[in-house]
């Protein structure tokens, strides 16, 4: 009987740390998605005018694509 006890608690330690493991890596990948979302910029296409981009920076500065 004891023997069968400590295999349980052996098992659910086992399952405990898989599911902590498991939500530990599912919140790290939502945080990565989440800030590789709101910190890309928009590319402004149309905004003076032309249907192609315009460079920003650079030594090709105002150069239209």
């Amino acid at each position: 009987m004891l023997i069968e006890k400590l295999n349980l608690v052996m098992v659910m330690e086992r399952v405990t740390k898989k599911i902590i493991k498991y939500t530990q890596q599912k919140w790290e990948d939502t945080k990565a998605m989440s800030m590789f979302k709101f910190l890309r910029q928009e590319v402004d296409i149309n905004g003076t005018g032309t249907h192609k981009y315009r460079l920003k920076e650079g030594k090709n500065k105002g150069k239209i694509l």
